[in-house]
């Protein structure tokens, strides 16, 4: 009696998260002495974020000496984030990360670091600040990194600055990158220079910050209203210094991206002043939206059978789990092999079919929440 052989096309399960939203602000808290949510600044800081409500925000220049207040601003605006405020500081300013997901570790690197042989003799200003954020569907952690590089435009600045960015690239080329080969990484934040519009005798910080080595990319966003991409200053805005500098794979993810300015909003949200953008800080804040990197579409490429030997062969993401299953009525389904885990672009199963009738189904499991 002949044997007859079916199999099922794939059922590929669907990510449920389409997108991942990050905003990057410096919110000028140099010398400020109430960061409460009674100050007009914060309450206007407040309002941007509540009303763009990112999943994660990197802030640059909270008063060191008000830093505590950060627990009180999510109470208020951004009810269940979670904050990362133990970064390093100059004595006066620091970075802080909020995240709509859970933040499982977060570390400072190079704080205060000798910075003599990347050409300066002194330390690192503030530091390399990291998270590592718990995506609901991403495959693996998300690292996001946030810096706020050496202001000003003597001589002795360019050159401490363009030094912290080779303290950082150097982090990343010998540092994290040989540890976390899979993941994916960013670095946002204030980076005081304009790769468009170079400073005279600039030692080209954002160019150490996105060479091919690191695999950090530059992006441009603009403000939606009037394309004009700079973020400092606030009211008349006449370079971009703040940054958001996404990994290959984030940045061919990229779905939207935007520089908020709320003078000119039209129509402008009631939950919004016209002058709240000016009010909140002298930069503008910097969006970007990207796409989920692992939701991406799977097929069946081959089926082969050889003797009784069923081989398939499937498109397949480095990392992702897959679970096949049998039935002989595509009612009842049972496991024939779980845990399948790829390590390529491809993977190939065998498996005797000795039944006279069996059809098979290929999942593509969720990534763990």
């Amino acid at each position: 009696m002949p044997r007859f052989l079916f199999v099922l096309a794939f059922l590929g399960q669907t990510l449920n998260l389409s997108a991942l939203s990050v905003l990057t602000y410096n919110v000028k808290g140099n010398g400020v002495a109430d960061w409460s949510t009674n100050s007009p600044q914060v309450q206007a800081i407040g309002r941007i974020v509540q009303h763009l409500e990112p999943d994660v925000i990197t802030f640059n220049e909270i008063p060191q000496t008000n830093g505590w207040q950060m627990t009180n601003f999510v109470a208020a605006w951004l009810p269940g984030y979670s904050v990362a405020r133990n970064s390093g500081t100059d004595g006066f300013i620091r970075s802080v990360i909020l995240s709509r997901y859970p933040i499982n570790a977060s570390r400072r690197w190079l704080d205060g670091t000798n910075l003599t042989a990347f050409g300066y003799t002194g330390g690192f200003t503030r530091d390399l600040f990291e998270a590592e954020i718990a995506v609901p569907y991403f495959d693996q952690p998300l690292h996001v990194f946030t810096t706020h590089l050496k202001a000003g435009t003597g001589t002795n600045d360019l050159l401490r600055r363009g030094a912290e960015a080779g303290a950082i690239s150097n982090f990343f080329v010998s540092v994290f990158m040989p540890a976390n080969s899979n993941r994916l990484y960013m670095l946002s934040g204030d980076l005081n220079e304009d790769v468009l519009r170079p400073l005279t005798g600039t030692y080209r910080p954002v160019q150490r910050l996105t060479n091919a080595a690191i695999g950090l990319r530059l992006t441009t966003p603009r403000n939606p209203f009037n394309s004009d991409d700079r973020t400092i200053s606030s009211s008349s805005p006449f370079a971009r210094f703040d940054y958001i500098l996404p990994c290959a794979a984030l940045f061919s993810n990229i779905a939207t991206s935007q520089v908020f300015r709320t003078d000119l909003l039209a129509p402008r949200p009631l939950t919004l002043n016209s002058n709240d953008s000016r009010i909140a800080s002298d930069h503008l804040p910097v969006l970007m939206t990207f796409n989920n990197p692992y939701n991406t579409p799977f097929r069946i490429t081959s089926v082969n059978m050889t003797n009784q030997l069923l081989q398939l062969r499937w498109q397949a993401s480095p990392g992702r789990d897959y679970t096949i299953e049998s039935s002989s009525n595509l009612i009842l389904w049972s496991v024939v092999h779980e845990g399948l885990i790829a390590t390529g672009t491809t993977m190939t199963w065998k498996h005797d079919a000795i039944r006279p009738r069996q059809f098979f189904r290929l999942y593509r499991l969720n990534a763990p929440e």
